[in-house]
């Protein structure tokens, strides 16, 4: 973890890098600047978002287990009780599809969720280079 961030303030930064998707260092401006798509970096406190690449895997992962979690908690409820097939659906597609959305979703709170977690941990740079 950061040198001088307790665990408090990690989580904080947490919190509000995933839901609304601000900046985890300075949480005063958003980081993205599109649905998916981040500012370089923070205009407020200079940390840098676009980090190399494949550093957004763990976000795509996280994202996918939050629509996998919904597929797997619907197919028991639909097991159990039936709910989608009661009300004239039918659940295959059903399951399928809100799975989708939810993955899709899902997504950008999963990147926000992501960066604060390489910025609690260190993998990114906090300030601009010096030119």
């Amino acid at each position: 973890m950061r040198p001088g961030l307790g665990s408090g303030e990690a989580i904080g930064a947490l919190l509000q890098g995933a839901v609304p998707g601000r900046c985890p260092a300075c949480r005063r401006h958003s980081m993205f600047r599109g649905w998916i798509d981040l500012y370089e970096r923070c205009p407020v406190c200079g940390v840098r978002y676009a980090v190399e690449s494949g550093a957004w895997l763990g976000a795509i992962a996280v994202g996918y287990g939050i629509g996998a979690l919904l597929v797997v908690a619907l197919t028991v409820i639909e097991v159990l009780a039936h709910p989608i097939a009661h009300a004239g659906l039918d659940p295959i597609w059903t399951i399928t599809i809100v799975g989708l959305v939810a993955t899709v979703l899902a997504y950008r709170p999963a990147k926000g969720l992501w960066f604060a977690l390489l910025w609690v941990y260190g993998f990114t740079e906090d300030a601009s280079p010096a030119d």
